[in-house]
């Protein structure tokens, strides 16, 4: 069984990012040997990262910054879920990815899905970048979300051809966690 965090990149109240992020959770339940779980990160109410020493030396002091990685080290697996602020990620989650210590997501199956009214393709860069750093264990494959077309009047409507990417990021990252497992 894989444990797969959803991760939700966003803390905006009613953000865009929720129903985004619902809906990776319900369509990774259904594959087989997946427990995912959706990690809003707004709920950990993070401080401004200020530690006296980098996560790369220390666990965090600062109690939710500790909850945070905490958290996340109780999953196999990530997929983060992200809005584009100013071409990258949002600084709340930048904020958070601060807190972690690096074996939190070493060797580690890590996926993404990006939104935006460009598709997300950039903050999902970025984010590719930031987590180099960790030895995670990132996949090609993404997901893109539109804000102008997968959006209707009545919420989130991803195209069809979306259940079909989204099913092959999960898999593969699944595949990456289990190949990846004996190194963690």
């Amino acid at each position: 069984m894989t444990r797969l965090a959803v991760l939700l990149g966003s803390v905006r109240p009613n953000a865009a990012g929720g129903p985004i992020a619902r809906w990776v959770v319900e369509k990774a339940r259904l594959i087989d040997g997946v427990e995912a779980e959706l990690i809003d990160l707004a709920s950990f109410d993070l401080p401004l990262f200020a530690e006296a020493l980098p996560p790369a030396s220390a666990l965090p002091r600062d109690p939710k910054g500790a909850a945070f990685n905490a958290r996340l080290c109780e999953f196999d697996a990530l997929i983060i879920v992200t809005p584009e602020y100013n071409h990258s990620i949002p600084g709340a989650l930048k904020n958070a990815l601060d807190f972690l210590v690096p074996a939190t997501l070493a060797h580690k199956g890590i996926g993404f899905v990006g939104y935006s009214y460009t598709g997300g393709v950039r903050p999902v860069e970025h984010l590719r970048q930031i987590l180099a750093n960790f030895d995670a264990g990132t996949v090609r494959q993404q997901v893109t979300v539109s804000l102008i077309s997968d959006f209707n009047g009545e919420g989130f409507a991803p195209a069809a051809h979306q259940d079909g990417e989204l099913e092959a990021l999960i898999k593969a990252i699944v595949e990456r966690s289990a190949v990846l497992a004996p190194l963690r």
